[in-house]
């Protein structure tokens, strides 16, 4: 009877490696992969390249979509944040705590990751894996096949689960020892390195805060929102987005609650969504912020004010807002 193992599975090319390593052994992989919050609310994760690659390579997926909870571990992370709002350390915890709760629902033998040694500076340097390893409850079941022989024997290795010997000893951040397996292996096609957590931008960072910091009762479209558009914040009780593109203006749209406001543009420019109370005060300013970032041609465009999904009234777009205001409200 063969092992069975859950790989934490990234959509990235160490990930794979490290399921393709447990397949050669004759280890039955299932691979779990976590969809962060910034994901639409109609996202698929099972029709995204990642899971593509993962069906190549012969490894089952089943996705779990992070929600409240998680965010609750980003509002108060115990092991603090790196250099904006991410918490690296803590964010690995929550994934192979849930990881190791599937291994036992399932009956698998260990968990596996592809990680490597030393490739990232807060969360891989050999203290910090044994660390996780700790806090997340895998102790002695938690294996990472890509740097396996620069590590301790694991469980599933000391009892002869997975050959120790047929695992890999990389390190560093580097990448050429991993094409080169990839290459051996077969494998053409995965996912390029990504540009990097959400949560380690600038904006999102500051987004991410006033949104913790400011509306307790967030849900999670509120989270996916945080990565669309400008965000503006008037008063405590009122916030508004303003879109950047054709793309995100439709999604703003789709995305306005019963209790959102909208102003739509009739010149080319952007969608202006906002939630809280939106008084008249509030629709000129919003109105001059639209003008701002659009093409308004002359003293006639307008824009269409919609509250509660129905259209209320339309509103003239008013002078441009100026770089102070824009300054002084921008999140």
């Amino acid at each position: 009877m063969s092992a069975r193992g859950i790989l934490l599975y990234s959509g990235g090319l160490d990930s794979l490696l490290a399921g393709r390593l447990l397949l050669e052994q004759d280890v039955e992989v299932s691979g779990i992969m976590f969809v962060l919050p910034f994901a639409a609310p109609d996202y698929r994760p099972e029709q995204s390249p990642q899971a593509r690659f993962a069906r190549d390579n012969a490894i089952p997926l089943r996705f779990f979509r992070c929600g409240r909870e998680y965010m609750e571990m980003v509002k108060n992370p115990p092991h603090g944040y790196g250099k904006r709002s991410n918490p690296c350390i803590d964010c690995k915890i929550y994934f192979l705590r849930k990881a190791g709760e599937l291994m036992e629902s399932e009956g698998a033998s260990f968990v596996a990751t592809g990680e490597v040694v030393g490739q990232r500076p807060m969360s891989q340097m050999k203290h910090m894996l044994r660390h996780i390893e700790n806090e997340s409850g895998l102790k002695g079941r938690l294996l990472r096949p890509l740097s396996a022989k620069l590590l301790p024997p694991t469980i599933p290795e000391r009892e002869g689960l997975v050959d120790r010997e047929r695992l890999m000893g990389i390190s560093g951040r580097g990448r050429s020892a991993q094409i080169e397996l990839a290459r051996r292996m077969g494998i053409a096609e995965y996912a390029s390195p990504a540009g990097g957590c959400l949560f380690t931008d600038v904006q999102i960072a500051r987004r991410v805060r006033d949104l913790l910091d400011r509306v307790p009762g967030f849900d999670m479209t509120d989270v996916y929102l945080l990565s669309l558009g400008r965000h503006f914040r008037a008063r405590e009780d009122l916030k508004f987005i303003v879109g950047r593109n054709e793309a995100e203006n439709v999604e703003l749209e789709k995305y306005a609650s019963g209790a959102d406001a909208l102003l739509v543009p009739e010149f080319k420019g952007p969608v202006v969504f906002a939630r809280g109370a939106v008084g008249d005060d509030d629709v000129r300013l919003l109105s001059s912020i639209a003008a701002r970032y659009g093409r308004p041609s002359g003293t006639d465009d307008r824009l269409t004010l919609f509250k509660r999904g129905l259209r209320h009234r339309e509103v003239p777009a008013g002078e441009p807002a100026d770089d102070d205001a824009i300054k002084r409200l921008m999140i």
